[in-house]
Order: structure tokens, then C-alpha cells, then sequence
């Protein structure tokens, strides 16, 4: 068992809870950044974990990268470091076996946005900003955000957001399509794990063949589409979780997985 100092990990009913815990920002360091990889190992090595949660404690999920960390950086160790955060982060959440959602309140700036939209939902408080300040604080381009964003808003308001920095309401981010929901902060909590309940409910194989299609078929050329469906519906319907929904739902009772 993994013992952690820059974050909290706990297992409940089927969820996995994250919670980012370095005071005052929870900034990003090379030691958060370690301790996230092994949560998220231990999480997907659980049978019993379903789903997982990723939050903050304190005053939002996280304020970014650590900037006086990486000041010290000379450009080998700027570029490890981000190679490790960036790139080998997205991998390790998008190999996960299961499904992660963010829950955000307060503030995601920058590299905490990395973290979030990573996830495969993202449900914020009324109280949330989004900021990609990379351009202003840095004089450079927001890393992965630029991807991201041109995917979930279309290039012209990503350029925007991108340009000046300027911070986006939880409630705007909704309406744009960047996150899964809103709701009031005395509710993210409950409303967070009222979610997950509800994934973690369905079948494990159900949801690791969901999941596994979302990604391959991200941008995928349509004339592969139609083959690769096929393929992923006709192995999922050979499951025993398959064939237990089926007669589950005709005899009108609640499925039993078994996660075969």
C-alpha cells in the first residue's frame, strides 16, 4: 500500500476518491505528480474500485504547475518533468481500465485543467473558473490545452481563451460543452458521488469496452467506424455481463455482474 503526503486516497462502495492536498494551491510537483500515477495504479488494480473521483481539498482542485518550481528549471529538466506530467499522465489516465471523473470547485488553472479534462467527465460547482494563463504568465502556449480546447469549444473560442488568459465560469464551461454539468457548491459532493454510484452500478466489462471505444474512435477516419463498431459490439455481446443484461432486462430485474 502506497503511503501519500501530497494527496488522499480512499476506496468507498465502489469509488475511488483523489483528493489533491497540497497546501495553500495544491500546485503540481514532480512528487504530486508521482503520487497521482500511483493512486491511479492502486485505483485500477482494485477489483472493487468501479469508478474513480479526482478533487482538491481546500480552495480548488489545483492552481497549476508549481511556476517557482519550475523557475529553477534549467530546459532538460523543464522538459522531463512536463514530458511526465503531460504526456505520461494523458497515457496512464487514457490506459485506465475504468472510468475517472473530475469534480471540481474553486479554481483549475492551467496544468489542473490538464488533470481535469483528462478525466472522462467533469462535473464543477457554480462557484469553478477554468483558466489557461499560459499565454500572459508564461509567454507560451498552454501545452495540452490546446488540443483540448480546439475539441470540446471549436478553434475560434479556444483562441480567445487561449490569447488572454481569461479565466471561464463553471456555468459558461457547461454551456459550451467543456464540462458534464453544474451544480450548487453545498451539492458537488453529493451530486459527485450520486454520478459515480451511477456508473459504477453498470457492468465493469460494459464499461471498459465503453470506454476503450470512446478513445479509439476519438479520431478515428469514419471509414474505419462502422468495422470497429461491429467488432467491439459483437465481443461485448459474448460476455457473461452481456448475456446477464439481456435476461435481466427481459425478466425485469436488476442485473448481477460478474465482471466476466
Amino acid at each position: 500500500m502506497t503511503t501519500f503526503s501530497l494527496l488522499h486516497y480512499s476506496v468507498e462502495d465502489g469509488i475511488a476518491d483523489i483528493v489533491l492536498d497540497n497546501p495553500p494551491a495544491n500546485v503540481i510537483t514532480p512528487e504530486m505528480t508521482t503520487e497521482y500515477f500511483a493512486a491511479l495504479d492502486q485505483a485500477n488494480a482494485n477489483p472493487d474500485v468501479k469508478i474513480i473521483i479526482l478533487s482538491g481539498k481546500g480552495k480548488g482542485l489545483s492552481g497549476g504547475v508549481d511556476l517557482k518550481l519550475l523557475d529553477t528549471y534549467g530546459p532538460t529538466d523543464m522538459k522531463a518533468f512536463l514530458s511526465r506530467f503531460y504526456v505520461e499522465m494523458i497515457d496512464k489516465v487514457r490506459a485506465l481500465s475504468k472510468p475517472i471523473m473530475a469534480s471540481v470547485h474553486g479554481y483549475a488553472m492551467e496544468g489542473a485543467c490538464t488533470l481535469a479534462f483528462a478525466c472522462d467527465m467533469v462535473i464543477a460547482s457554480s462557484d469553478a473558473k477554468f483558466g489557461y494563463p499560459g499565454v500572459p504568465n508564461l509567454a507560451a502556449p498552454p501545452g495540452m490545452h490546446v488540443w483540448f480546447l480546439q475539441r470540446l469549444i471549436g478553434r475560434m473560442k479556444a483562441a480567445e481563451l487561449i490569447y488572454t488568459g481569461d479565466p471561464i465560469s463553471a456555468i459558461e464551461a457547461e454551456r459550451l460543452g467543456m464540462i458534464t454539468r453544474v451544480v450548487a457548491p453545498e451539492d458537488l459532493t453529493f451530486e459527485s458521488r450520486k454520478l459515480a454510484a451511477k456508473v459504477a452500478s453498470m457492468s465493469p466489462v460494459g464499461l471498459r469496452a465503453a470506454r476503450e471505444l470512446i478513445y479509439r474512435m476519438e479520431n478515428m477516419d469514419f471509414k474505419t467506424v462502422p468495422g470497429t463498431a461491429l467488432d467491439a459490439l459483437s465481443l461485448a455481446f459474448a460476455s457473461e455481463d452481456s448475456k446477464e443484461a439481456r435476461r435481466a432486462f427481459v425478466e425485469k430485474r436488476k442485473p448481477v455482474w460478474t465482471g466476466k
